[in-house]
């Protein structure tokens, strides 16, 4: 046994980082196409656009101090589940 230590390779931060387009990850990137569309569908006029870089400044702003902001937002809603007394107190509370 030798008291040599072992090789460590450093985990370069773009290894973890997800996809991006234009600053921003792809699930955000497809959350500002979907609200364009859908703003098109429901006005049929192509002054919806006019949205498009509005949605993509807020939420650059939210992906600007975490990248994984919406992976977490996602996950919070999957695994937190409403529970009985959310009529009462108008949130979700676990005590009482």
């Amino acid at each position: 046994m030798t008291d040599e230590k072992p090789t460590l390779t450093p985990l370069v931060i773009g290894l973890t980082r997800p996809p991006m387009m234009w600053g921003i990850p792809l699930n955000a990137f497809y959350i500002i196409v979907g609200v364009t569309l859908i703003a098109f569908l429901v006005t049929t006029s192509f002054w919806s656009a006019v949205i498009a870089p509005f949605v993509y400044l807020a939420l650059f702003g939210f992906c600007s101090r975490d990248i994984r902001i919406l992976d977490l937002a996602q996950v919070a809603g999957r695994r937190t589940p409403r529970t009985p007394n959310r009529l009462f107190w108008r949130t979700n509370s676990y005590g009482p």
